[in-house]
């Protein structure tokens, strides 16, 4: 008889940690980190395009191919592979909302802060890179800026938003 009153004493309890539906701040805060990832992946259809293009690559390996053209190669692929990661950030990220996982919360924070570090590594290392050549190419600062303004808005709200642990809860 004990052990059925301490069943069911923890379903009440677990009842009353039951996940909630997604709404309010939340699901804007997720639609934007979606959007955000969807605008990255429908910007990489070029540079994509443009690293397998096999002449492009062939010429990228001659000893003769001056350097200005393998360091727009290396930022187009940091700038490949970061937005790479966005994506399928994302896409495991849907996947961890809609099993209402504990565990989004924590790995939205580690996504945002890699992007943070991929994009500021990738300008600072493109930029020694064009110093180191002597050519000035432009590097835009939007994917940094982007990123600065993802990670300072999308941590501190998945870190202590009372609506994410609500919902988000351990099972």
């Amino acid at each position: 008889m004990k052990e059925l009153t301490s069943r069911s004493t923890r379903r009440g309890t677990q009842a009353g940690l039951a996940p909630q539906r997604i709404d309010g701040c939340l699901i804007v805060a997720l639609i934007c980190l979606t959007a955000w990832a969807l605008a990255t992946a429908m910007a990489l259809r070029d540079p994509l395009k443009m690293l397998l293009e096999w002449e492009l690559l062939a010429v990228f390996t001659w000893p003769q191919t001056h350097g200005w053209y393998r360091t727009v190669i290396a930022m187009t692929a940091f700038d490949v592979v970061t937005g790479a990661f966005m994506v399928a950030g994302v896409g495991w990220f849907a996947l961890l909302a809609w099993r209402r996982s504990a565990r989004l919360p924590s790995h939205v924070q580690v996504w945002l802060g890699a992007i943070l570090t991929m994009r500021i590594g990738a300008y600072l290392a493109s930029a020694y890179m064009t110093h180191a050549i002597g050519v000035d190419i432009a590097i835009p600062f939007d994917g940094p800026l982007q990123a600065i303004v993802a990670a300072a808005l999308g941590i501190p709200y998945f870190r202590a938003s009372r609506r994410v642990r609500r919902i988000f809860v351990n099972r």
